[in-house]
């Protein structure tokens, strides 16, 4: 029994020594867990005792407050970390002594003074048996109250930026009721937030037709869609407003909590976007309706071109333009000898440098023919791309009409010659030591003055044209001839001398014999003058030449202006038969009557020349005047008195024949003074006008006109009788009737 009892207790033993090796083991492990937790946790860790003084503090605490656990330890907490604001921290260490705890947020000083801002955690430790102290957990709140203060910062900030906002904002929950409006939106939409806030959106800003279209957009929204449209929305005054709504979801820990919108008053832009689709169309009216050629232009492409530009190209459509290089449609090279390439690359660049160029170009037709074009290069935006906008103007004729003005500038209109600038400029040119000898020949026309008042300037300018032909043929090919003015023309004649210049003005007078302008002859007075060195000034050989021809003239001139009235008669004749058997009838009379008064046979010869030109005016008269079957009218009339003054320009041309141009000039003057031109009576007219007057009124009246018959000899004289003293002589009137008339 005590055996038993002695293994009993034994084993009573081993399991007591058992059980307290396992709980020492277990406590040592809780121990060892202890120390490692309270060593690397990351908040301070302070262990006091039950009169507030360090026991120990972890490294995170060394770190946080920067003390180290051997400085402080065996200190009054509230004299290491406690401001004076905060010493009553730990008055509640009773309370927690008797089994509470406490937690609160407040600031320590740290080693180096600086506050800093924890939360504090504390509850009651057991030190041992007798003691139970306090375990202080400090946890570092600085990022916390950093980020509320940039919390703060970032509401402050929103809510600035939304009430400032330029563009008009809402916030509407999820049933699509307001929750908050900027100020911008109050003025855009003309409401007051009051007037909003908890109200349906629908209800407000939205029109009816529009209700199904927002409610769908909302609501994709709020399925956490972004999206952006244009639309129009409702004032409060009922007025509509374009906008463009941007409406983002608002998302708070993953939750939808409503739909931020942002409004954008697009009135001035649809205004503009219509502005720009009628410029645009305007643009295209003009564009496709120009008569001038237009091609735009895309990278060195054309990408539309109108329809005057395919008619201009000589294509049927523009599918034959479209996507070519403007050089495509040109010749290899322009004609300032630069390939079209080249040009029109720097020509396109300059034009998107500087905005626009403008420039002349030749395009190539289909059939190869060439178009000179002025172009106008413009860069422009078209439809949001920057392109070039190339306008081209025919230029054709109006290159034509340059051309022709460069050449009329240098040639005479009328012949057909070199003109006097041409001249002028040539002869300095020439006039060098390569050109001598250098001969100047001055040519002038003879009685292109008395062709003009007797036949007209039409004819007379056909009698400069003929002579510019004679010239012409007389002289050889690429000589210079020139009309220097009037009548007068002029020959340059580079290393010819005097010898070779007389057969050239030979072989002219040849040819001018054998030409003729109806029955006028062709005659052309000319001199010459040769320069041989260059101290000669040319000038002076130019005067020299002049002085030739016009002593030539002297004696050339008389003998051409009487073939010239000569052939003036005939003219007028063959225009007129009736005049030239008048002319002959009066001429007739006026020897009859010269004979029967005593005059002297050289007197009755000039009077019977008289006669027969006192009308010789008439051949500048309209034929259709003169031959007019019916009576004149006054304006024919007043034409037909004009005849004694142009038969005195003619006539005075011939010097000796200025007297008989006086006797014509005054044939229908009256003895009474009422007669014209000039209105002479009596004896200031003269006899010889006088005898004309009666014979070419007798012979008028006894002989057929244009629009009467023939008058009887005795009623004739009976008018002769009746108009003495007025119209006529009377003592010529007496002499013609009783020696002249009843004698024959």
């Amino acid at each position: 029994m005590k055996f038993a009892a002695f293994i009993i207790l034994l084993i009573i033993f081993f399991i007591i020594i058992l059980f307290y090796y396992k709980k020492n083991k277990e406590l040592k492990f809780e121990t060892a867990y202890l120390k490692e937790l309270f060593e690397n946790s990351q908040d301070g860790i302070l262990i006091l005792d039950n009169n507030d003084r360090i026991v120990k503090a972890n490294r995170s605490f060394q770190r946080i407050l920067q003390y180290k656990s051997d400085e402080i330890k065996g200190l009054y907490v509230n004299d290491i970390i406690a401001t004076p604001e905060t010493k009553d921290a730990f008055e509640i260490s009773d309370v927690i002594i008797h089994g509470g705890t406490a937690n609160s947020e407040t600031r320590r000083k740290r080693k180096d003074g600086k506050l800093i801002d924890v939360r504090v955690d504390a509850f009651p430790l057991m030190l041992d048996s007798n003691q139970i102290g306090l375990c202080a957990i400090y946890k570092d709140i600085a990022y916390k109250k950093e980020s509320e203060k940039a919390l703060e910062l970032q509401r402050i900030y929103f809510t600035k930026l939304f009430e400032n906002s330029p563009e008009a904002i809402c916030i509407i929950d999820t049933e699509d009721r307001f929750i908050d409006v900027n100020t911008a939106f109050e003025k855009l939409f003309g409401y007051r937030k009051e007037e909003l806030v908890n109200y349906y959106i629908n209800d407000k800003i939205v029109q009816a037709e529009s209700i199904e279209e927002a409610t769908n957009i909302s609501d994709d929204v709020i399925k956490g869609n972004v999206v952006e449209y244009e639309t129009l929305r409702k004032r409060k005054d009922g007025s509509l407003v374009d906008v463009c709504i941007l409406g983002y979801p608002i998302i708070f820990e993953n939750s939808q909590i409503g739909v931020f919108g942002i409004y954008k008053d697009i009135t001035e832009r649809k205004r503009s976007d219509e502005v720009v689709k009628a410029s645009e169309y305007t643009f295209r009216r003009l564009f496709e309706g120009s008569s001038d050629a237009i091609f735009i232009m895309e990278d060195n492409k054309i990408v539309d071109c109108n329809e005057a530009a395919i008619k201009m190209l000589g294509y049927d459509s523009k599918s034959n333009v479209i996507d070519k290089s403007p050089w495509e449609l040109s010749p290899e090279k322009q004609p300032d000898g630069k390939f079209s390439k080249d040009k029109a690359l720097k020509l396109i660049a300059k034009t998107q440098i500087n905005g626009k160029s403008k420039f002349e170009w030749w395009h190539q037709r289909r059939d190869n023919t060439l178009i000179p074009v002025e172009i106008m290069l413009t860069s422009i935006l078209l439809n949001g791309k920057k392109v070039v906008h190339a306008l081209c103007r025919d230029v054709d004729e109006r290159k034509q009409l340059e051309q022709k003005l460069e050449y009329l500038s240098y040639h005479d209109q009328l012949t057909d010659l070199y003109n006097r600038r041409f001249f002028e400029e040539e002869l300095m040119r020439l006039d060098v030591d390569r050109n001598y000898p250098l001969t100047i020949v001055m040519a002038d026309v003879n009685g292109l003055k008395l062709v003009n008042d007797s036949l007209g300037h039409a004819i007379g300018d056909e009698l400069l044209r003929k002579v510019a032909e004679v010239l012409k043929k007389g002289c050889r090919a690429g000589e210079i001839i020139a009309r220097l003015g009037g009548d007068e023309f002029v020959i340059l004649l580079p290393k010819t001398d005097t010898y070779q210049a007389e057969l050239i003005i030979q072989r002219i007078k040849t040819i001018a014999l054998k030409e003729k302008l109806g029955s006028i002859d062709i005659s052309i007075s000319i001199g010459l003058a040769s320069k041989n060195k260059r101290e000669e000034q040319i000038q002076e050989i130019f005067k020299k030449a002049e002085n030739h021809m016009y002593k030539k003239k002297i004696f050339e001139g008389p003998n051409m202006r009487e073939k010239t009235i000569n052939a003036i008669i005939r003219t007028l004749h063959e225009k007129n038969k009736r005049e030239k058997q008048h002319s002959y009838r009066v001429s007739a009379l006026c020897q009859s009557i010269g004979q029967a008064i005593g005059l002297s046979d050289d007197e009755i010869q000039e009077l019977k020349t008289v006669g027969l030109l006192h009308d010789i005016g008439k051949i500048a008269i309209e034929e259709n005047i003169l031959n007019k079957s019916g009576k004149l009218i006054e304006v024919e009339i007043e034409e037909i008195k004009r005849h004694p003054e142009i038969g005195y320009r003619i006539l005075s041309t011939v010097s000796d024949m200025s007297e008989i141009a006086e006797f014509v000039l005054a044939h229908h003057e009256r003895w009474d003074g009422n007669g014209y031109p000039k209105g002479l009576k009596k004896d200031q007219i003269p006899l010889q006008s006088r005898i004309i007057s009666i014979a070419d009124a007798y012979d008028a009246m006894t002989n057929e006109g244009s629009y009467r018959s023939a008058m009887p000899k005795e009623i004739a004289i009976q008018e002769l009788q009746k108009n003495a003293g007025a119209q006529f002589d009377p003592d010529m009137v007496n002499v013609f009737i009783e020696k002249v008339l009843i004698n024959s």
